[in-house]
């Protein structure tokens, strides 16, 4: 296990997790976090990259640019494209230039919007695939959305393990969340997606709006619901691991050849 720091071009420093098993090859999966979270994602990552590594995958768990225990910055899609670009850029360095994308909620909007080139396939838990309505007086206390109201920026105390204090949003933050069209998101998507859903996933429609546009994904992609399953809260975990790690061996074979 290597912690390692990647630079992005605006200059901001990411940390991250990198393993090699000793029998990996050039593949390797690269995670993106959701929001207001870490790269370990209250170890849900952590379990989902030990049972890559246990397939011969390399894996690199990082944090996104104003989380965990990367440098700050305000949270927006815009950098945390480019984060995500940059640490597939990281992977190709060392020699991993065959990658699958793990992403989960809003970490899946990056994914759609990045699309790095050395990506061969993705595999999406909670994929956003449209617009989305959200209560924000029910997410953010008044003191926050007045400060975002005043000065168009406004800090989220961080609960996760990591030492960082707080987080930083504005309301581009907001829009971003929010405001994606299905066209942006969909179109022109080249590698397999496997999308997975939870029952929260199913109480939120993102089931039935993937459902919806599930014509507009590549050949080969699958829409699945773990019913029952509540990842977040580590229920159905042995199936969304098996499922993540059986689609990876078909797409992405460790070996080819």
């Amino acid at each position: 296990m290597t912690e390692v720091q990647i630079t992005t071009p605006r200059g901001v420093r990411l940390a991250g997790t990198f393993v090699d098993p000793v029998d990996s090859t050039n593949a390797a999966v690269l995670f993106a976090h959701s929001f207001l979270a870490d790269r370990h994602s209250g170890e849900h990552f952590d379990r989902l990259s030990a049972a890559y590594r246990g397939a011969g995958y390399a894996t690199l768990e990082f944090d996104f640019s104003g989380c965990g225990d990367s440098d700050d910055d305000v949270i927006t899609l815009a950098s945390q494209v480019e984060d995500l670009h940059s640490a597939s850029a990281w992977l190709r360095a060392q020699g991993f230039d065959r990658q699958i994308l793990h992403a989960h909620s809003f970490g899946t909007l990056v994914a759609l919007k990045a699309r790095p080139q050395a990506a061969k396939a993705m595999l999406l838990t909670g994929m956003i695939t449209g617009p989305l309505s959200f209560e924000w007086d029910q997410i953010f206390s008044s003191t926050q959305l007045d400060d975002l109201e005043r000065s168009g920026r406004a800090q989220i105390p961080d609960d996760t393990y990591s030492k960082r204090e707080f987080f930083v949003i504005s309301k581009q933050t907001l829009i971003d969340l929010s405001m994606n069209e299905a066209d942006d998101l969909l179109d022109d998507l080249s590698v397999p997606i496997l999308a997975i859903y939870d029952a929260d996933d199913e109480q939120l429609g993102l089931v039935e709006m993937a459902q919806e546009e599930f014509a507009r994904l590549p050949g080969g992609s699958r829409v699945e619901v773990v019913r029952g399953a509540r990842f977040g809260a580590n229920e159905g975990v042995d199936t969304l691991r098996d499922m993540s790690v059986q689609w990876a061996s078909r797409h992405v074979p460790v070996r080819v050849g």
